[in-house]
């Protein structure tokens, strides 16, 4: 409502209510009643309003009882014409009343339900002082003004409060955003919190002293090059993780920070693995049909606020970690002879022994090759074990492993050469993959050491164990005494 407007409004009725000396003079009779109107509407307001009795305190009390006696003394001044005093805004204590009560939380409900018993109470009071003194006909006149004027000024009162405890609340939204803000960037740099409106959103947001933590970091990835709005997605992404980690469970700070959702959240004990297991629906599958795809890395737990700094880089290293079968990763499952893999340095690949460009290639030979070897790895050097994982005859294993230490010099038959004979063909994978991070539905990528060293492999039946043999023969050399299996 526009102040020039109110002040024209308050001069009418101003007016109207010296023409009519029985309203004026009840109205004025109120003078020293602001105690008894605010006992009779506060009683109510406890009884009628659970808003209003949840914010109930004495620092509320007294804010109440004040700002009743500064209505009752505005509504007195008008019938005496003493406006002078009120300034270019007759309302402004209206609005001070709503700004204090946006910034502490009372419900805009509350503060109008207030009114309207305010309203109610001084209709009781002056209508029954009107029927005690007057005649019948004076008084209808005066009842007529009176109702007319309480309903207008606390239309005008309630509008005044609606429009200042909205702008106050708008304020209040955007400093508490950018307070969530900076409260997380300090606790991901280690920084406790010591500000009391930072204290303030921690404990209502579950983040509590000595509690477990752990840092999650999000990202959306776009499966096959779909031009998509990813802020809306991220957007999505934090509403959809922040409804799978239950306030019950967990305590959670979240918020959207260079280009991914970042949170830090905390709970009693396990946090981690807690919110490994509350974050599983969240994947490749939650946005396939978009062409989308979302993975999520989560720390170790963290007792110390100190110590998230740290938390943050290990959430985004299992991030990196994270695949399409398995896009929820948790910085201690990540296996520690792939970790190494993943971030060698360039000194590294170019330690990839000559040997290795024989299972560079992508023919036949060399797929059969690869997969023995690691077959052979995860059946413990069992060769009948290795040959039934493969659908091959033993012969055939014989053969291969044999042709693999032809060409390497390396006896692949022993726990160091088929360490070096893995870790030189895992270094080789990742010297050939250019960025080394995963993109749904590029396996290559980011799949962990055990899905390369699973790779599927060609499935053998009589012909290949027929093949296998005659090549063992031609070679001329025996196969590997069987006692080694």
């Amino acid at each position: 409502m526009a102040t020039s407007r109110a002040t024209v409004l308050v001069q009418e009725w101003s007016k109207r209510l010296q023409a009519d000396p029985l309203a004026s003079r009840v109205i004025t009779e109120l003078r020293g009643r602001a105690d008894e109107i605010w006992h009779g509407a506060f009683d109510l307001l406890k009884k009628e309003c659970p808003e209003y009795r949840n914010s109930v305190d004495d620092e509320f009390t007294r804010e109440s009882k004040s700002h009743c006696g500064e209505l009752l003394r505005f509504i007195v001044a008008i019938p005496a014409g003493d406006l002078g005093g009120l300034g270019a805004d007759p309302f402004r204590f209206v609005r001070t009343h709503a700004e204090w009560r946006a910034r502490r939380n009372v419900p805009l409900v509350a503060s109008l339900h207030a009114y309207r018993l305010a309203h109610k109470t001084y209709w009781t009071l002056t209508r029954k002082a009107v029927l005690k003194h007057a005649k019948q006909e004076e008084a209808i006149v005066s009842l007529t003004t009176l109702s007319d004027f309480w309903l207008e000024l606390f239309d005008m009162v309630g509008g005044a409060l609606t429009e200042a405890h909205a702008v106050e609340e708008k304020l209040i939204t955007a400093q508490s955003a950018r307070m969530h803000v900076a409260l997380i960037e300090d606790l991901l740099g280690g920084v406790i919190p010591k500000d009391t409106e930072a204290q303030r959103i921690c404990a209502l947001c579950g983040i509590r002293p000595g509690e477990h933590m752990a840092v999650i970091v999000a990202r959306v990835i776009s499966v096959d090059g779909t031009q998509v709005d990813f802020e809306v997605k991220l957007r999505s992404l934090a509403r959809l993780i922040e409804q799978s980690l239950p306030a019950s469970a967990f305590g959670k700070l979240v918020d959207i920070r260079n280009s991914e959702v970042t949170g830090v959240i905390s709970s009693d004990s396990d946090t981690a693995r807690r919110a490994l297991q509350a974050l599983q629906g969240i994947g490749a599958k939650k946005h396939a049909a978009s062409g989308l795809a979302a993975a999520v890395g989560i720390s170790l737990d963290a007792t110390d606020i100190g110590r998230l700094p740290q938390a943050l880089e290990e959430a985004r290293l299992a991030f990196n970690f994270a695949t399409a079968a398995r896009p929820v990763m948790q910085f201690g499952d990540i296996e520690l002879p792939e970790f190494l893999i993943r971030n060698a340095g360039h000194a590294a690949f170019r330690l990839i022994p000559g040997w290795a460009r024989h299972f560079s290639g992508d023919d036949e030979k060399t797929r059969d090759l690869q997969h023995t070897i690691r077959a052979f790895a995860d059946s413990s050097f069992n060769v009948k074990q290795t040959a039934r994982l493969l659908g091959l005859h033993t012969n055939t294993v014989y053969f291969r492993l044999n042709r693999i230490n032809e060409l390497t010099g390396i006896d692949p038959r022993t726990y160091s050469g088929t360490s070096q004979l893995l870790t030189a063909l895992r270094l080789l994978e990742r010297n050939g993959n250019e960025n080394g991070t995963w993109h749904p539905g590029r396996p290559d990528a980011g799949s962990d050491a055990q899905s390369a060293m699973n790779a599927a492999p060609r499935a053998g039946g009589a012909k290949d164990r027929r093949n296998g043999a005659r090549r063992a023969s031609r070679s001329g050399r025996p196969s590997v005494q069987r006692t080694t299996e």
